[in-house]
C-alpha cells in the first residue's frame, strides 16, 4: 500500500502583482496581494519540499515589484512551525519550476536531493527574453545546489511512493506538477501551471506563459489526474492548512 502523505502548505510571503499577469488577457488594471506556496510532505520515509520560494525580499522589491513577508513566512521559521523541520531534515526538493519565487532557497538543503526537469534546467539556462528577469541563476547553480545533487527527470516519474511528478508545460518550458496520494485523495500541487482556482476552474491560462496551447493542455492533464489541488499562488489557501484543499471534482473545461 502506498503512503498517505501529509502535504502542509508553508507561506513564502506575498506578491504584489496586476492580475492580467495570473489570467490572461483578464482583469487588466486590478492588483492584488497574493501568496507564494510551498508544501511539505511528511508521513512517509522521507521528509519532501516542494518549492523553496524567495530568496531575498529586498531583491525582490528592487528588481520584480511590491513584495511583503512575515518572518514566519521565512522558510526556516515556516518549515520549524509548520512541520517541526530544520533545512537539514528535508531530504528531497522537488522544484516545480526555477523561477525566482520557486527556488530561492534551495541553498539552505545541504542534504537534500533535487528533482526537476530535464526540460526546466534547459529553459532555466538559456530563457527565452520575456522570462529572462524571472530566472537568477545563481539560485540553481552550483554554488547553491551541487550539480550531483540534481535528478532530471524526463517527464513523468515516481519520486518516491506516492509521489509522483508530470511534465505540465506552458508557464515554463519545463513546469511540472506533483501528484501525492493523501488520507483525502490524489492532490495536485499544481505549481502555476494553474497559479489561482480560477485557471483551472475557467480553463483560463495564466498571463504569464510560454505556450498557450500547451498551458491549456496541461491543465487538462490535471483535471483528470487529480481530486484536489493547491495552485501556486492562491489566496483562499490557509497558512500551515494540511487537508481539505479545494476539489477538482466535476470541475472540467
Amino acid at each position: 500500500m502506498k503512503t498517505k502523505w501529509k502535504a502542509t502548505a508553508l507561506k513564502m510571503g506575498e506578491l504584489y502583482v496586476e492580475k492580467s499577469s495570473l489570467t490572461y488577457q483578464k482583469d487588466v488594471g486590478e492588483f492584488l496581494w497574493i501568496p507564494i506556496w510551498a508544501t511539505a510532505l511528511s508521513g512517509g520515509e522521507y521528509n519532501i519540499l516542494i518549492d523553496t520560494g524567495i530568496h531575498d525580499l529586498t531583491w525582490v522589491q528592487e528588481n520584480i515589484g511590491p513584495a511583503r513577508q512575515q518572518t514566519d513566512e521565512m522558510i526556516v521559521t515556516a518549515l520549524e512551525k509548520g512541520v517541526g523541520w530544520t533545512p537539514d531534515d528535508v531530504d528531497i526538493v522537488i522544484n516545480t519550476h526555477l523561477h525566482y519565487d520557486h527556488c530561492g532557497n534551495n541553498k539552505l538543503f545541504k542534504n537534500a536531493t533535487f528533482f526537476v526537469q530535464k526540460k526546466e534546467w534547459e529553459a532555466a539556462h538559456h530563457p527565452i527574453p520575456c522570462q529572462e528577469g524571472i530566472y537568477l541563476s545563481e539560485l540553481y547553480d552550483s554554488v547553491a545546489v551541487n550539480y550531483f545533487d540534481w535528478m532530471f527527470v524526463d517527464g513523468e516519474e515516481e519520486i518516491v511512493p506516492g509521489v509522483k511528478v508530470f511534465l505540465t508545460p506552458g508557464h515554463s518550458e519545463g513546469h511540472q506538477s506533483v501528484l501525492i496520494n493523501t488520507e483525502e485523495g490524489i492532490l495536485c500541487v499544481s505549481g502555476d501551471v494553474s497559479n489561482l482556482l480560477e485557471n483551472i476552474y475557467e480553463n483560463l491560462p495564466a498571463g504569464i506563459l510560454t505556450c498557450t496551447k500547451e498551458m491549456y493542455t496541461s491543465m487538462e492533464e490535471v483535471r483528470k489526474r487529480a481530486e484536489f489541488i493547491l495552485p501556486g499562488h492562491e489566496f483562499s489557501i490557509q497558512k500551515y492548512q494540511c487537508n481539505h484543499y479545494p476539489t477538482l471534482k466535476n470541475v472540467s473545461a
